[in-house]
C-alpha cells in the first residue's frame, strides 16, 4: 500500500515537471519544488470543490513566481487536452486486451440519454444559429464592453499558455513525462491487485480496463471523485469476477490511500508556497 501511495506522489512530481517545461517555454523560471507544491494544493483542494484547484495552482505561481494567471491557466487547459489523449490511448488499449469487459462496463453503467426526435434536433439546431447571427450582428456593440476587453485579453494569455508546447526545448522529455504520468496511474491498479485475496486470476494486464472505469470516475464533476470512482471501479472488477465486497473493498483501498497522500503533500505544498510568497 506504501509503494501505491509512492507511485500515485511520483505521478504528481511528474506532472509538476512537465509544468517547469511549459512556463519555461513562455520565458517563467519556475522551480519544480514549486510546481510540484502547486500541483499538490491543487489535488487538495479538488478533494473538496471539483476543478477549483487548477486555480489555485495558478493563483499560487502568481504570487510565488510572478507567472501571470491568465498564461498559466493556459497551459492547464493544454495539459487537459494531453491528459484525454493520454486517457485515449488508455482506453484504445483497453479495446484491444479486455474489449468485452469495456463493452460490458459502458453498456451496464452507461448514462441513459434522451431520444431526440427530428423536431426536437431541428429546434435545437435552429435556435444555435439565430443565437450565434445575433452575436455576430451585435459584435461591434458589445465588442467595447470593458468586461469583453478583459476577457479578450484574458483569452489572448490562455491561448498563449496553449501554444507553449510548440516551444518547448525538449519535446521529447515532455511526452516522456506525459506517458510516465499515465503509466503511473496504470501502475496503482495493477499493483492494487497484490493487495487483496480474490484477484488471483485477474492478470496486470486488466489494469488498463479498470484504470479505464477509474479515470471515468473522476471526470464526472464530483469532490474527489468520491462514490463515482467506488462504484465505476468496483463495477468493473464485478465484470471481471470479482465479488462485490472485494471490488469496493479495493476501490476503497485504492482511493483512500491515494486520497490520504493528497490530504498530506497538499498541505505541506500549502505551507511552502506560503513561505515561498513572503520571500
Amino acid at each position: 500500500l506504501i509503494g501505491i501511495i509512492a507511485i500515485g506522489f511520483l505521478a504528481m512530481v511528474f506532472r509538476g515537471l512537465r509544468w517547469v517545461q511549459m512556463m519555461k517555454s513562455m520565458g517563467y523560471q519556475v522551480t519544480g519544488t514549486s510546481a510540484v507544491s502547486a500541483v499538490a494544493l491543487s489535488y487538495l483542494v479538488n478533494l473538496v470543490t471539483p476543478r477549483v484547484g487548477e486555480i489555485i495552482r495558478c493563483t499560487a505561481l502568481k504570487r510565488t513566481n510572478q507567472v501571470p494567471i491568465d498564461k498559466s491557466l493556459g497551459t492547464v487547459v493544454l495539459e487537459r487536452m494531453v491528459d484525454l489523449l493520454m486517457f485515449l490511448v488508455v482506453v484504445i488499449s483497453t479495446l484491444i486486451i479486455s474489449r468485452e469487459e469495456l463493452s460490458d462496463l459502458l453498456s451496464e453503467k452507461g448514462p441513459e440519454l434522451p431520444e431526440l426526435t427530428a423536431i426536437s434536433i431541428s429546434l435545437y439546431v435552429i435556435t444555435f444559429l439565430l443565437f450565434t447571427l445575433m452575436i455576430i450582428k451585435t459584435r461591434k456593440h458589445w465588442g467595447q464592453w470593458k468586461l469583453v476587453q478583459k476577457l479578450k485579453g484574458l483569452t489572448a494569455g490562455v491561448v498563449q499558455g496553449i501554444k507553449s508546447l510548440r516551444t518547448v526545448d525538449n519535446k521529447a522529455l515532455f511526452w516522456f513525462y506525459s506517458i510516465s504520468i499515465w503509466s503511473c496511474y496504470v501502475a496503482t491498479i495493477a499493483v492494487g491487485f497484490t493487495l487483496l485475496s480474490g484477484f488471483e486470476n485477474i492478470g496486470f494486464e486488466q489494469a488498463f480496463f479498470v484504470s479505464v472505469a477509474a479515470g471515468l470516475g473522476f471526470i464526472i464533476p464530483v469532490p474527489g471523485a468520491w462514490g463515482t470512482y467506488h462504484y465505476l471501479v468496483s463495477s468493473a472488477l464485478i465484470i471481471l469476477g470479482v465479488s462485490e465486497t472485494d471490488g469496493m473493498a479495493f476501490a476503497t483501498l485504492i482511493h483512500g490511500s491515494q486520497s490520504l497522500m493528497f490530504v498530506i503533500t497538499g498541505a505541506l505544498g500549502f505551507v511552502f508556497l506560503y513561505f515561498a510568497g513572503r520571500k
